[in-house]
């Protein structure tokens, strides 16, 4: 069983250092340049830079934890700590809302994974009730990005929209699937094995975390258009007037 979570964690491992490839790559290439976008692809870098070290250490048996309810994987929920909020921040970065909106559901997301960790970590009341606040976290996250970002991201011309579209659909499906793998795992009702909760989880992780920087990579072209849309794209214009009312004049 230990062997067979292991072999799901190297391939978790090799999964996330080639999907870090591609914006690493971009990344050192443009920033001899003072590419403007450096920061972009950086994010991007550290989201399966990230992952592939916490898998890493998974592989190795490295970050596992005693607690109450048993041992847990620290190395994973580290490596959620850190890469979901960069998931929204580049989310952010196409969609441009307000400091204080992308920053608030930057927090709302650390509280969803702090109430993972609680969750896993006892049993009982505790562990429900702290599953329950991060559902009720999750909900408001959801609604952020359904409702809020789009709003900012309305701005935007119709490159920027669709690939930020995809990449929030992208993001809103498979992480809502994480909290019902959780219920089915050895944390919550005990249906999946060990070894079936590392397989789903890793599964989830490489489509949601490399999969997100794939198509982030191959929309690349929609950066140079951030910031052109509204006035200058009628289409924009008339499925946000204010947007379009808001954005600067060239004479």
């Amino acid at each position: 069983m230990i062997a067979d979570t292991a072999l799901w964690a190297w391939i978790g491992a090799a999964a996330m250092g080639a999907g870090t490839v591609p914006p690493l790559w971009r990344w050192l290439a443009g920033s001899g340049d003072g590419d403007s976008h450096a920061r972009h692809y950086a994010t991007l870098a550290g989201v399966t830079g990230v992952a592939a070290l916490a898998y890493l250490a998974m592989a190795l048996g490295f970050g596992v934890a005693s607690t109450p309810s048993g041992d847990i994987e620290a190395a994973r929920y580290l490596d959620w700590l850190v890469t979901t909020p960069l998931l929204i921040l580049y989310l952010g970065l196409l969609a441009r809302p307000p400091r204080r909106v992308l920053g608030g559901l930057i927090a709302v997301d650390v509280v969803i994974i702090a109430g993972g960790v609680v969750a896993a970590a006892t049993t009982g009341t505790v562990s429900w009730v702290a599953f329950g606040v991060a559902g009720a976290a999750y909900a408001a996250l959801v609604y952020g990005l359904l409702v809020t970002l789009p709003r900012s991201a309305s701005a935007e011309c119709d490159r920027v929209r669709a690939v930020f579209g995809t990449l929030r659909n992208i993001t809103v499906v498979l992480w809502t699937l994480y909290p019902v793998v959780w219920l089915l795992a050895p944390t919550g009702f005990g249906i999946l094995t060990p070894a079936t909760e590392m397989l789903v989880f890793v599964y989830l992780d490489i489509v949601s975390k490399v999969g997100f920087v794939a198509v982030a990579v191959a929309g690349a072209d929609a950066l140079d258009r951030l910031g052109v849309g509204g006035a200058s794209d009628p289409t924009a214009a008339f499925e946000s007037p204010d947007a379009a009312a808001a954005e600067p004049s060239d004479d």
